[in-house]
């Protein structure tokens, strides 16, 4: 569910979504708090200050640790990223 990425869901790991705690909540690893994700984009999230939620099933928001979004869903990945704002221009005297 990462942005772009084309691994195929057999190969991939499963992802709390919400980091799983042990003795923590019930439903923790129910199908609302669970995600496919290749082992490399496993291991950004896991420590690499990348985070996601998910919208809906099958929608979900990444944030990477610079400030990017995307969105992700079954057509694809949306860059949601506003563009760079130019600085007004200086005034000269």
């Amino acid at each position: 569910v990462h942005p772009w990425c084309q691994r195929p869901a057999r190969s991939c790991d499963l992802d709390h979504i919400v980091p799983y705690q042990p003795g923590g909540p019930p439903g923790q690893t129910s199908t609302w708090n669970l995600a496919l994700l290749c082992r490399r984009h496993h291991r950004l999230k896991t420590h690499g200050g990348w985070t996601y939620t998910m919208i809906r099933p099958g929608v979900f928001l990444w944030r990477s640790p610079y400030g990017h979004t995307w969105l992700r869903d079954r057509t694809g990945t949306t860059d949601l990223t506003p563009p760079p704002v130019d600085p007004p221009p200086r005034r000269t005297s």
